[in-house]
């Protein structure tokens, strides 16, 4: 995909990430199966043919039923969100984001190791 990639709002998030993880193609009973949530069956098809617009998903019939494929891997969009959250909340600062985690309780002593020790892997990378 060449166009930019562009954030997606939480109700299509969630079928993505069902979508993400189920062997494609998926189709509508899989996802609607797969979803923390109530959706009727017409709800599900307008937010499949919004993702096929974006350029998420692509759609052919399998049998006669319509199978999805996703056209951005969940990593890729992982990236994507990662990167904004990282430059508009924490002004491009890992540290910060990290001080914030730790701030608010969301790391433990074992997370601040595991962090440590990936910094230490990307940084033997780097040289």
């Amino acid at each position: 995909m060449t166009e930019e990639i562009r954030r997606l709002p939480p109700s299509e998030l969630d079928i993505m990430l069902v979508i993400w993880g189920l062997k494609p193609p998926v189709t509508a009973p899989q996802i609607l199966s797969g979803m923390g949530r109530a959706l009727t069956a017409s709800a599900l098809h307008s937010y499949l043919k919004r993702l096929e617009e974006k350029g998420f998903l692509s759609c052919r019939k399998v049998g006669k039923t319509n199978g999805y494929t996703p056209l951005i891997t969940r990593e890729t969009y992982q990236a994507l969100e990662g990167r904004i959250l990282l430059d508009k909340l924490y002004r491009r600062s890992l540290k910060n984001f990290a001080a914030a985690l730790y701030d608010g309780g969301a790391l433990d002593r074992q997370e601040v190791a595991e962090l440590r020790a990936y910094l230490d892997e990307l940084e033997q990378e780097m040289d």
